[in-house]
């Protein structure tokens, strides 16, 4: 290393083209990465979904999810089915194997899925796609007073306009429902007809169809014939002949039904800042640049808005690109100001010259990393954008310690290449180990699991590349450059420059006459007393561990962030009539105006607005409210006060199930989350009573939920055993109530991008009406009309909203809140866990009881944290023990990571925030960083011994010289990331905490590295000497 080091010296040719090649190459990298607002998340999911229009949750589930997962559950590759069986519709999600290749699961699940014989015949064909990631480029909302159809017209031209964009990758409309032709056929009309669903069916199949009839072969040429009958609008349908009597006249569709060219039979409603809306949502799934995509749709709207019917209004509710730019611009201006910072520290105490060079290193540091991101799959996004934050202070420490080792050669009167190898030489050992134990302390951040790994995945990967290039800076640029630097000049030319450089020499030697006069006297005096001095430490060390342990500092998995978005949702019991659903939205919605003009709340920010739009829906009996607030950064008012009051507003809601708003960017879960597996369903539920009931006796345990809450009653048809003898099958009977209540599928119509379903059954009235039951009528072969209570028994009994299933299994999930200060949820369920756990599994076999939710993640992520960070101890520690040759000073310089964490314990104390995941892994990015003061002091006082010294002066001589660059590589590294803790964006407050487990910790440790180490290693020498039997010299000063 040192003969490299020496080449790149002696020629400077080589050095500036190394650096011009790394800048270059970060400049043209730079334009051509991927710009997304967050990092993509890598998805192994394969999903299967199979609709089954009218059938129950039970049906579904026996019939259809039953049936893919047999098919499927024998492959390769598979870590985990998870199926939902609901009203109407089966969804299976197949989780591969981490690493699998998830392109082979999905061809080998749809060929077994399309291979099933025994699906429902009246179930549709299942759709087997694998989930793919889609960045989100821009929501456009159409709204007006207008009619549903104008909007679905207007929104089916643009989104398959906007999907003719290039930079588009998909267009998906939303808050639409899907055409239909509804054909009503009354019981009344039937009766009076004498006709039945059948009938009816028959003659619009038979009549509305477009059917090639071959063709003639002439002597001119062949002439194809067609019979063209397709039936396409009302009246078309209402003309067609159902049946044509003896005396020639003809009953037509239109006489015996009401035909409406309509839409779907399911209530929605769906408003923009109080107008009827629909949605066009806008993604991205490869190589994804949210800025020219948005200014590609930005342009497209420009141009279509002035042509777009008369009502209908566009609005831009989320446009990713001005939060991306937005961003962006808050992150250099905070990068600029982190890098002034550093440089005006470094100016202080070194020269303006060494400053420059040394902040430089940044440049070409981050240069470099931009210039390789690209090959490890990292996009610029919000997190990466903070990684450079992060890193900023970090990177400059190695150029400190060398850029300080080469000044200090300066000021012995070496000049010029001679100090420059001199100074680099001595320190390369101890930066090139430093900068690679950080390395290894951010690897195991690669590897966090789930969703949140892949979010994180590109912090490790900047650290560690600009890590590498500030390495190759400090050890091969930086001395070439430093080597021609002129010694500083005592009489500069403008005046007022000689008086800042008097007074920066003011400050640089007192730095050094600190730690010659101050410092070195008083750590003389802590290690003639280090027993004390250790004590010391151990006792704070102690308390620090104590506030965490102890539920003085608040903790929880995932850091509570306040957003600039605030969602309520609303569920009403299930089979609530819609028209009180839409009260209860009309209701919440008046509160909005309300809202926007709360006087406390203008006042807290200044009397300028705060919501910036307001959106809706409503659907089955559930209601989604989103206000959309100005950006945290322009905002006083914060969140949660605004939600708090929102709440307020709205007052007592009788009617609602459950009312839950949230006005955080990641909604935390339920303390306890409890997933439940048994293969009897009997079985399940007495467990589920027993686990609930066990629960409810720990204190301070509330609000103890099931996915069985809100289970729904369903009507239960049984065959009479005289319904045999009149020719008539259970099948026959549900087939034909089928026909009434969803209606008979006749066929589908094309339109546009879209076929429309042709329905026939009973009018709306009647099919909401249980009375309709009483008075429907089956049809025999024969033509008799028989009621249908005559010939089955008609019994209501209680059934499933859905049901969910893992591994092959039905499931239950249990959730619970617990009071903080009373007792930690992990504790309640390990305890639960030990005590009844075997005594559950012998009285019913099969179940079982796992974490889920943040429970399971939280649990995944300290276990792979622990071996990660537990791997990274062991290879620093081997390390560390063959460079140093020894097997205790590595242990000296790994002390300072305990000592770290107390930094970051007493960090979230003062900033009054709770420790989270994002808190430890600020921590283990702590632990990388804190240990290289400890290094560069042991390397120092290892040299000085080497020269003949004794112990003590030994030690203190190297806290001296090693004075200067420990403290500039501490504050620079705090300093860098104090724009980080003063952002006010929801972003930069997810990431807080690392940043202050990370800030604090290096402060901290930094006082251990001064008087800690020394005295451990004093204490150290002394012990070795008396166990050798040699006595230890000790200076006479």
């Amino acid at each position: 290393m040192n003969r490299l080091i020496q080449w790149f010296i002696d020629n400077p040719v080589a050095a500036n083209l190394l650096m011009v090649v790394i800048i270059i190459g970060g400049i043209f990298s730079l334009p051509n990465m991927n710009k997304e607002v967050f990092p993509g998340v890598e998805t192994n999911v394969i999903q299967v979904s199979v609709p089954y229009p009218g059938a129950g949750p039970s049906e579904v589930e026996e019939q259809i999810v039953q049936r893919v997962e047999e098919a499927v559950a024998d492959l390769d590759g598979i870590e985990e089915i998870r199926s939902t069986a609901r009203l109407g519709r089966a969804s299976i999600n197949i989780e591969a194997v981490n690493g699998f290749d998830a392109q082979r699961l999905l061809n080998d699940v749809k060929g077994r899925v399309d291979a099933i014989p025994t699906l429902p015949v009246d179930a549709e064909r299942p759709i087997v796609t694998q989930a793919l990631w889609r960045h989100e480029v821009i929501s456009i909302g159409l709204y007006g007073d207008v009619d549903e159809r104008a909007l679905k017209v207007a929104g089916d031209k643009m989104r398959d306009e906007l999907s003719l964009i290039k930079e588009i990758s998909m267009v998906e409309l939303q808050a639409v429902r899907d055409e239909e032709m509804s054909i009503e056929l009354s019981e009344e009309a039937l009766r009076h007809y004498n006709l039945s669903f059948e009938q009816v069916v028959g003659a619009i199949r038979g009549s509305s169809l477009n059917l090639p009839a071959g063709t003639i072969k002439t002597d001119t040429g062949d002439i194809q014939v067609q019979t063209r009958g397709q039936a396409y609008s009302a009246n078309d349908f209402e003309r067609i002949v159902v049946e044509s009597r003896p005396d020639g006249s003809k009953l037509y569709v239109g006489d015996i039904a009401e035909v409406t060219d309509g839409f779907s039979d399911f209530e929605l409603i769906s408003r923009l800042n109080g107008k009827r809306a629909i949605y066009l949502e806008l993604y991205i799934t490869e190589n994804p640049d949210v800025l020219s995509a948005a200014a590609a749709v930005r342009d497209y709207l420009d141009k279509v808005t002035p042509q777009l019917p008369q009502g209908i209004m566009v609005s831009v509710p989320r446009d990713m690109s001005v939060l991306f730019t937005g961003r962006m611009n808050l992150l250099l201006k905070n990068s600029f100001s982190g890098l002034l910072l550093v440089f005006v520290v470094l100016m202080l105490f070194l020269r303006p010259a060494l400053a420059m060079w040394v902040c430089l290193g940044i440049v070409i540091a981050f240069m470099g990393t931009f210039w390789l991101l690209p090959y490890f799959g990292v996009s610029l996004n919000m997190v990466s954008l903070f990684a450079f934050l992060l890193v900023l202070g970090i990177v400059v420490d190695d150029a400190i310690i060398v850029g300080e080792s080469v000044y200090s050669e300066q000021h012995k009167n070496v000049e010029g290449a001679v100090a420059a190898a001199r100074g680099t030489k001595s320190i390369s050992k101890p930066v090139l180990f430093a900068v690679i134990s950080t390395m290894i302390f951010f690897a195991p951040m690669l590897s966090i699991p789930g969703g949140m790994g892949d979010m994180m995945y590109s912090i490790p990967v900047i650290v560690i590349l600009a890590l590498f290039f500030s390495l190759v800076e400090s050890l091969l640029i930086l001395p070439s450059h430093l080597s021609h630097m002129k010694p500083e000049n005592p009489n500069p030319r403008f005046k007022f420059l000689g008086v800042l450089e008097r007074w920066r020499e003011k400050l640089a030697d007192g730095m050094l006459h600190f730690s010659d006069s101050v410092y070195r006297p008083n750590l003389k005096k802590l290690l003639t007393h280090n027993g004390a001095t250790i004590a010391f430490f151990a006792v704070a060390f102690g308390l620090s561990v104590a506030t965490y342990m102890g539920g003085w500092l608040p903790k929880g998995f995932m850091p509570v962030v306040p957003s600039d978005f605030i969602r309520m949702s609303i569920v009403l019991p299930e089979g609530e009539a819609f028209q009180k659903v839409e009260r209860v939205l009309l209701k919440v919605e008046a509160t909005v105006e309300e809202l926007k003009q709360d006087e406390d709340l203008l006042l807290a920010n200044n009397q300028k607005p705060f919501v910036t739009y307001s959106q809706n829906w409503a659907y089955g009996t559930n209601i989604w409210l989103t206000l959309g607030l100005e950006p945290g950064e322009n905002r006083d008012v914060a969140a949660p006060e605004v939600a708090r009051r929102w709440r307020e507003l709205i007052g007592p809601l009788p009617e609602a199930e459950s009312l839950d708003i949230s006005s955080t960017i990641n909604k935390r879960g339920k303390g306890i989350r409890l997933r439940l597996t048994a293969a009897d369903s009997e079985q399940m539920d007495a467990a589920l009573q027993e686990l609930k009931g066990v629960l409810a006796r720990y204190p301070g345990v509330y609000d103890i939920k099931d996915s069985h809450t809100g289970a729904r009653t369903e009507i239960e048809l049984d065959l009479k055993a005289q319904a045999e003898s009149l020719g008539l099958s259970l099948n026959e009977i549900a087939r034909q109530v089928r026909q009434a209540f969803y209606g008979a599928e006749v066929q589908r119509i094309p339109r546009g991008n879209e076929d429309v379903k042709v329905m026939v059954r009973y009018p709306k009235a009647e099919r909401r009406s249980l009375e309709t039951l009483d008075d429907m009528r089956i049809r025999t072969a024969d033509k008799r009309e028989i009621a249908l209570e005559a010939v089955a028994d008609i019994e209501f009994v209680p059934g499933y909203t859905k049901i969910d299933r893992i591994d092959r299994k039905r499931s239950i999930t249990v959730t619970a809140d617990v009071l903080k200060g009373t007792s930690s949820p992990g504790a309640i369920v390990s305890e639960i866990m030990r005590k009844n756990m075997p005594e559950w599994k012998e009285r019913y076999p099969g179940f079982k009881v796992s974490l889920d939710g943040d429970m399971k993640e939280e649990s995944d992520f300290l276990s792979t944290a622990a071996k990660n960070f537990a791997l990274a101890l062991l290879v620093i520690y081997g390390l560390m023990s063959v460079a140093f040759r020894s097997y205790w000073q590595p242990m000296l310089i790994l002390t300072a990571i305990p000592f770290g964490f107390m930094g970051a314990i007493i960090g979230h104390v003062i900033m009054g925030r709770e420790v989270s995941m994002m808190s430890m892994l600020g921590f283990f990015a702590c632990a990388g960083v804190v240990v290289n003061d400890n290094l560069v002091l042991l390397d120092r006082i290892n040299t000085l011994r080497e020269q003949g010294k004794d112990v003590l002066t030994a030690v203190l001589d190297a806290g001296r010289d090693r004075f200067r660059p420990i403290i500039l590589t501490s504050l620079t590294t705090f300093i860098g990331l104090v724009p980080i803790l003063a952002e006010t964006s929801s972003q930069a407050k997810f990431l807080i905490p690392m940043v202050i487990s990370l800030s604090f910790g290096v402060l901290f440790a930094t006082v251990v590295t001064l008087v800690l180490v020394p005295s451990l290693y004093y204490v150290g020498e002394r012990i070795r000497a008396k166990i050798s039997g040699r006595p230890m010299l000790l200076a006479s000063d």
